[in-house]
């Protein structure tokens, strides 16, 4: 389960999403981001959707669905289009969550100890993701989809987020695009370490 996550904008002074996103909030871009760069659930983070009008922009939304008392942070790419929750927002409602790295939690006994895990060659990643907006709501929300581990790293964790590579991405953020291939595909070229 992918429950935390790692962005920092400044990393990417030069890179067109973080321009992006101080053009579109402004100022208060410092005081809406956690400024350590963790993504927990509820946090707002930068994330990659079309807007009403189809153009791709980048949006600040908030890290997990609110349901009754609970919190649906993840979603499985093998049944978001039959799960009820999700099947309404595949088509429309699909989006991509950059992230340098991401933390997975082993369990040995009691004990829960955290890896880090990034991509091979240092670049940034990008999950796939499912968005929806409340009647009412300021900011989106959305899910990280997540799919088996790949077996270099399975004994850490079972599940690993649908990590994109860039022709993936296209397709998935394309809503007249057959998505079949992508949701069990997705990059495995992840490097992991014990947290420091």
């Amino acid at each position: 389960m992918c429950a935390r996550y790692f962005i920092r904008m400044e990393e990417h002074e030069n890179d067109s999403l973080s321009e992006e996103v101080r053009r579109r909030y402004g100022s208060m871009i410092d005081a809406l981001l956690p400024p350590d760069g963790i993504v927990k659930p509820t946090v707002l983070a930068p994330v990659r959707c079309r807007d009403r009008r189809g153009n791709p922009g980048i949006f600040l939304m908030h890290f997990g669905f609110k349901l009754n008392q609970s919190m649906v942070i993840n979603a499985r790419s093998e049944s978001i289009t039959v799960k009820p929750m999700f099947r309404p927002l595949v088509r429309e409602r699909r989006c991509l969550i950059p992230a340098n790295r991401y933390t997975e939690w082993q369990h040995d006994g009691k004990k829960r100890i955290p890896y880090e895990f990034e991509s091979a060659d240092s670049r940034l990643m990008f999950f796939a993701g499912l968005y929806r907006l409340e009647p009412g709501a300021r900011f989106a929300d959305f899910v990280i989809l997540t799919r088996d581990a790949a077996p270099a790293f399975s004994s850490i964790h079972d599940r690993m987020p649908l990590i994109l590579t860039p022709a993936e991405q296209q397709t998935w953020m394309n809503p007249a695009a057959d998505i079949q291939d992508v949701l069990h595909a997705g990059r495995t070229d992840v490097t992991f370490s014990p947290a420091s």
